[in-house]
């Protein structure tokens, strides 16, 4: 999101100090001031007594939103008043996250490694699990490598896609997602990082690149059980798709799908790198083991030391 220097409104520069206030009309108390610290201050409370985790950074991301400025640059004009514009907007975004709809979907956006791509309901967000999924399988491919052509299976927002293209991981990238909307916003999401080059297509899983073959085939496929879907976060469970997240027998219907049809598409030598849940390593594991031509099956853990990743590769 572009941002632009702090300015005093036009509006309130009585009450910064530019010029005299004017005095109230008699019987008429003036209008509050809102101030950014204190509007901070006020609106973070209001979010964690409605059970938003880190109320006081959301606040402080919607108010940079609505300001259109960086989260730094509300506390180098924390003075700042604000108009009734803008006390107008946030106010509403406030009403919303307290609601648990997701700050990204409120900002329409969500940043991702270098990247800030555009993201909306019926999309699932972003997260910082899979940003760690590229450095897990660069790293045991050889930092230096650079796949001739990358599949990104279920690529949803196309983040993991255009991470690909952008870092020049991959000089050719593919991607395939079974949702019409999750594929417009991932075309959408290419071509303003400048990767108009990346081929989406329609269809479940592998079933849109059958005759075509990869030296990297990537995955955050849906994993979770339906019980772990019941329980999750409202922001999750009421908000984000379903059918991006949850997956039948046990969580591992479409992994199974996926790991059974790796032979087909991934070249000898090739790569293969999928996100998982976090008591799924094992299972995963074994699944891959079995697959005839598949070697090389590997373990790794996220950066809060749980089991997330599985990594392997084709004789």
């Amino acid at each position: 999101m572009k941002t632009r220097p702090f300015q005093a409104p036009r509006d309130r520069l009585a009450a910064t100090g530019s010029e005299p206030e004017q005095p109230a009309s008699r019987g008429v108390p003036p209008a509050r001031v809102w101030k950014v610290l204190e509007v901070i201050g006020v609106s973070g409370r209001y979010l964690e007594d409605r059970g938003v985790e880190s109320g006081r950074l959301n606040a402080e991301h919607l108010l940079a939103f609505v300001l259109g400025v960086d989260r730094l640059q509300l506390y180098l004009h924390f003075d700042r008043p604000l108009v009734a514009g803008e006390l107008s907007r946030l106010k509403a975004l406030l009403r919303r996250r307290a609601a648990r709809e997701p700050l990204q979907y409120l900002m329409g956006s969500a940043a991702f490694r270098n990247l800030e791509l555009e993201v909306g309901p019926g999309v699932a967000i972003p997260r910082p699990e899979t940003e760690f999924l590229i450095d897990v399988v660069s790293a045991a491919a050889g930092r230096e490598r650079v796949f001739a052509a990358a599949l990104d299976v279920g690529t949803g927002s196309g983040c993991i896609a255009i991470a690909l293209a952008d870092e020049g991981l991959a000089r050719a990238v593919t991607a395939t997602d079974v949702s019409q909307d999750a594929l417009e916003l991932a075309r959408r999401n290419a071509a303003a990082s400048g990767h108009p080059e990346i081929e989406f297509r329609s269809g479940p899983m592998l079933d849109p690149v059958r005759g075509l073959t990869f030296d990297l085939v990537i995955s955050n496929p849906p994993y979770l059980t339906a019980e772990e879907w019941r329980s999750a976060q409202p922001e999750v469970r009421e908000w984000e798709p379903r059918l991006a997240m949850v997956a039948d027998e046990g969580g591992l219907a479409v992994i199974r799908g996926l790991v059974e049809g790796l032979e087909a598409v991934v070249r000898p030598g090739g790569w293969v790198g999928l996100e998982i849940g976090r008591s799924q390593a094992d299972t995963v594991a074994g699944l891959l083991r079995e697959r005839p031509g598949i070697a090389g099956v590997s373990i790794h853990r996220d950066l809060a030391g749980r089991r997330r990743y599985v990594v392997a590769t084709r004789e």
